[in-house]
């Protein structure tokens, strides 16, 4: 018997991008798109990784901040975190 994996995932997806297209709105956006991208020009909305990636860093940042000004809450979190895996080790060994 052969996989049939592969080519019905493949085939999924050119019938879900078919019905997509059906709709008006999503036929002119990709138009608009293909057109842009012939012409060279590019998108002036930032992508959505670029605005995760933005987004995770920023917080990343703040934690780093709160830490270097709050110590005793850093020390606090970590007895905390500590306190809940002896529990956690101690039930599962128990």
């Amino acid at each position: 018997m052969q996989n049939k994996l592969v080519p019905g995932i493949l085939i999924g997806a050119v019938i879900g991008g078919a019905i997509t297209l059906a709709d008006k709105s999503t036929r002119q956006s990709l138009k608009q798109t293909i057109k842009d991208k012939k012409e060279g020009n590019s998108s002036q909305k930032p992508s959505t990784i670029n605005s995760v990636k933005d987004e995770v860093l920023y917080w990343k940042d703040v934690v780093e901040e709160i830490r270097r000004n709050n110590p005793e809450l850093e020390r606090s979190l970590k007895d905390a975190k500590n306190t809940f895996v002896e529990r956690k080790n101690n039930r599962l060994n128990g």
